[in-house]
């Protein structure tokens, strides 16, 4: 059985089979990018005076890109389950895809429940989130409780700053992959 990775010559183009789909590389990156604003705007309200409207504009961002990132995550994880990902690249142990079924998994728990709570935050602070330029208010599932406010939102918090570790080290793979491995595993994914 020959383990050995299979090095392309740069710029070699990578077959169709071992790439992702189009449709799974736009819900890949457009989440990303949802999950980097969010986390940028909640980071920069921090640093805004309380009451003001920047502050307020922060968290709007904040709220909406997390919204925006959960309307993704289901048609993406539709996709993943009836389409599947492409096989595993020739040469990887049975540990770097055991780690990478891991934080793949635990990535897209991340994109459901964090945008869940955070909603469900809003709705126990009595917040209503509704549809810019439309007017329209997204449904109530929880009705006003400071305390359930609380404790959702320090699990949201807990959450959103564990998953930085987990979103870097996903990132830190991709780049060992392509740097130090020299293999196709982060070029499947563009």
């Amino acid at each position: 059985m020959d383990n050995a990775i299979k090095f392309r010559s740069p710029g070699s183009p990578l077959s169709p089979v071992g790439r992702y789909a189009p449709p799974a590389i736009f819900f890949h990156w457009a989440i990303a990018l949802l999950i980097v604003i969010a986390y940028a705007a909640v980071i920069t309200k921090g640093y805004l005076p309380k009451g003001s409207a920047p502050r307020a504009l922060s968290m709007t961002i904040h709220e909406w890109a997390g919204t925006l990132a959960l309307l993704l995550a289901v048609p993406r994880l539709l996709w993943r389950l009836v389409k599947g990902a492409p096989a595993a690249l020739p040469g990887q142990s049975w540990m770097v895809r055991a780690g990478s079924a891991v934080v793949h998994l635990l990535l897209y728990l991340f994109i459901f429940a964090q945008p869940v709570l955070g909603y469900l935050t809003l709705n126990a602070g009595g917040h209503v989130l509704t549809i810019p330029g439309l007017d329209v208010a997204l449904p109530q599932f929880i009705a006003q409780d400071d305390a359930a406010r609380r404790a959702i939102k320090d699990i949201h918090e807990t959450v959103g700053n564990a998953f930085y570790w987990v979103i870097g080290l996903h990132a830190l793979a991709a780049l060992w992959h392509h740097y130090f491995r020299r293999d196709d595993t982060l070029r499947r994914m563009l």
